[in-house]
């Protein structure tokens, strides 16, 4: 059975607990239980026992972080739901996230308006800024939780193809594509030209074995892991999103904790990001050459013709699906 990658409502299934054990000798004081809905193995899942590891060791074991991986306490919306009452302690996933919070905080579909970070720094730049604080503070409100810290990077996503080779935007007519459905993906596909389908994350590799959907886009991490390069043939880098995880925590849990252990768990979440940023461009580079052995082609086509008609798209979406003029606040963040 073919191992799948983890997509915006994550997968119900059962997996083993991972913990970082106290450190030897140390009674444990204070005990988690972090929830993420990622498999074994992916970024997600690093961060969380990167993150765990760095809070035992920080603290001198008197923190133990609990990991429950892979849906284990269900969906997005029901792990929001369980960190706001106080079920579950901390929450790992990406900000976009914070839109199935109810009420919901407005604005957080800019986050994946194609294009919106050209680089990296300028999405750590953003994760830096005071219009980013702003933003997660109404998170904060709305989901009764304490903003932890950036935990790393998510490789840029890219398209994958059965057998068309895609170099630009006209390459996609017609194309039946699989993609998130959420409003600024399927507006894109949609401008460029592809017909974007809605399909279960569990679905995507069956639905490209099958031909119901030829391509779909995820990060290439996702191609290996989740054994899509059996069905596909050609990967073209368009890094047209680019996101990163956050943790948070049930507010009344951290205004419990001493200052000391506030303090170490946010400097836990730094070097967390500091080795999940690194361990992600490890991987990368892993994953290009493991997908090329496989047979897969790597394509780079020019993104100026993708990124001028993901511009059209994002406009129409100013001041609908977030504050106008908050994109190009964003924007000018460079």
């Amino acid at each position: 059975m073919k191992q799948v990658s983890f997509k915006w409502f994550g997968l119900i299934a059962c997996a083993l607990c991972l913990t970082v054990l106290p450190m030897a000798g140390m009674a444990v004081e204070i005990s988690f239980k972090l929830g993420h809905v990622a498999p074994p193995n992916t970024i997600y899942d690093v961060s969380a026992n990167k993150f765990a590891e760095r809070v035992a060791t920080n603290t001198g074991g008197r923190v133990e972080v609990k990991v429950f991986g892979h849906s284990q306490f269900g969906t997005l919306p029901e792990h929001w739901a369980q960190v706001k009452k106080g079920a579950i302690d901390i929450f790992v996933s990406e900000p976009l996230v914070a839109f199935i919070i109810e009420p919901p905080p407005k604005n957080f579909f800019v986050l994946v308006a194609p294009y919106l970070f050209e680089t990296q720094e300028h999405l750590h730049k953003f994760l830096r800024s005071d219009l980013f604080k702003s933003m997660m503070a109404k998170v904060e409100k709305a989901g009764n939780v304490k903003y932890l810290g950036f935990l790393g990077d998510r490789p840029p996503r890219q398209l994958t193809t059965k057998n068309t080779k895609v170099m630009t935007p006209n390459d996609l007519k017609g194309l039946k594509l699989r993609s998130p459905a959420l409003p600024p993906f399927v507006e894109v596909w949609k401008e460029w030209g592809a017909t974007p389908t809605p399909l279960p994350a569990k679905d995507i590799y069956t639905g490209l074995k099958s031909g119901l959907v030829v391509g779909q886009e995820n990060t290439i991490l996702a191609a290996r892991d989740a054994g899509y390069y059996e069905v596909q043939k050609y990967i073209v880098c368009i890094d047209y999103i680019r996101s990163n995880l956050c943790a948070w925590m049930n507010q009344q849990r951290w205004d419990s904790l001493p200052n000391d252990i506030k303090g170490t768990i946010e400097k836990s979440a730094v070097e967390t990001k500091n080795y999940v940023n690194e361990y992600a461009a490890d991987q990368v580079r892993k994953a290009e050459k493991f997908l090329q052995e496989k047979g897969m082609i790597i394509l780079r086509p020019d993104l100026e013709p993708f990124k001028a008609l993901a511009v059209k798209a994002n406009l129409r979406n100013d001041g609908k699906l977030w504050e106008k003029g908050l994109y190009d606040k964003i924007k000018s963040l460079k």
